[in-house]
């Protein structure tokens, strides 16, 4: 008998059961955006019961808190107010890099993000934006980083005192007026303001994060949990590994279906088919695997771009900021698949084949 395996898995066994009592009485709290299309993966996990069946199977407690207009997951994270959310990926790296205890633990879909120019523009990709001004929400925002990616491919300059171009935030609401007043030359919007923008002022679109050759296989949103969580509480974090991934699972063959209860639930409003075409035209194909390659590619890139400090340690910021269950003993799923037909859900333990190639 291999005794030094025996102890090691007792061990592992002993610390788990203690981490569970510990955490029987706790309510873990998760952060959720209501009016976004791309949660769906969290608004179905809760609608559909997701979350009450994961929880319960592993006797504990959970709350879903919304995120306040004007505020992020993040103000949650950093006050202890949520242990758990989801974002775009590249919004949060400079973030992780300044302190925020949070770890990735699955993609749930590919691009939400899209590029715009007026009607007209002479401008009609990323290689033509050279000396001029780009309207983003934040500077920190993912769409600049998609941006900045893009334009490194053309060997245009965007960032420091030789930038070639110029980065202008406004707010959501105020960029389609901005681009259609002439005050900057092309917008970044996500989706659903993207579509609504392009339908109601004629925009040209010059790139669309979900299409991209590049950009379009790579997992833009991503659900995250706290580095606290994960250490004193991992099997509530596997909890919600498993219920988002299924709510992906669910969004990606049931896109009228999650709509509706969007919109019935009054999570996200809008029409119906408009929102049920939006959600289709995401690969929510949720995958741990290609979450992380996602990361890792977008880490290392937005280091070589100056957005991420070059002194930062990358293979140690990866290995820390996205979670490895398996060291913990807990064997996961890398996503699941829903049938609409029966209903029922298929763990699937390797990367989708459609994505795998791709990041």
């Amino acid at each position: 008998m291999n005794f030094k395996k025996i102890l090691v898995a007792a061990a592992t066994a002993l610390t788990l059961s203690t981490q569970a009592f510990a955490a029987k009485d706790a309510t873990v709290k998760i952060a959720y955006y209501a009016g976004s299309l791309c949660g769906a993966p969290f608004h179905v996990a809760y609608l559909n019961g997701y979350f009450k069946e994961e929880f319960e199977k592993i006797g504990q407690k959970f709350e879903l808190v919304q995120i306040a207009d004007n505020t992020s997951a993040n103000d949650l994270i950093a006050s202890g107010k949520a242990d758990a959310g989801f974002d775009l990926l590249a919004t949060e790296l400079q973030p992780i890099e300044n302190g925020l205890p949070i770890t990735f633990i699955s993609g749930l879909h590919t691009g939400c993000t899209k590029f715009y120019v007026k009607k007209g523009s002479k401008i009609s990709s990323v290689k033509d934006s050279k000396g001029k001004k780009i309207g983003v929400i934040g500077l920190s925002d993912s769409s600049v980083m998609s941006y900045r990616r893009k334009l490194r491919e053309y060997g245009i300059i965007a960032d420091g005192p030789n930038a070639e171009v110029e980065f202008v935030v406004y707010t959501a609401n105020d960029l389609p007026i901005a681009l259609e007043k002439g005050a900057v030359d092309v917008i970044a919007l996500h989706d659903p303001a993207a579509e609504t923008a392009e339908k109601q002022f004629g925009f040209k679109k010059i790139l669309d994060t979900a299409t991209d050759p590049k950009i379009g296989k790579e997992y833009c949103c991503q659900a995250f949990i706290t580095l606290k969580l994960l250490k004193k509480n991992p099997q509530a974090a596997a909890a919600i590994h498993r219920a988002v991934q299924r709510g992906a699972a669910f969004a990606a063959a049931e896109p009228y279906k999650t709509a509706k209860l969007q919109i019935e639930s009054k999570i996200v409003p809008g029409d119906l088919e408009f929102n049920a075409k939006l959600l289709a035209s995401y690969n929510f194909i949720p995958s741990a695997k290609l979450g992380y390659e996602t990361f890792k590619t977008v880490a290392k890139e937005l280091q070589e771009t100056g957005v991420l400090k070059k002194k930062t340690n990358i293979d140690k910021f990866i290995k820390d900021h996205y979670a490895d269950f398996d060291a913990l003993g807990i064997k996961l799923p890398d996503g699941y698949e829903y049938d609409a037909k029966t209903g029922k859900f298929t763990e699937r333990w390797e990367a989708p084949k459609s994505l795998v190639k791709s990041i």
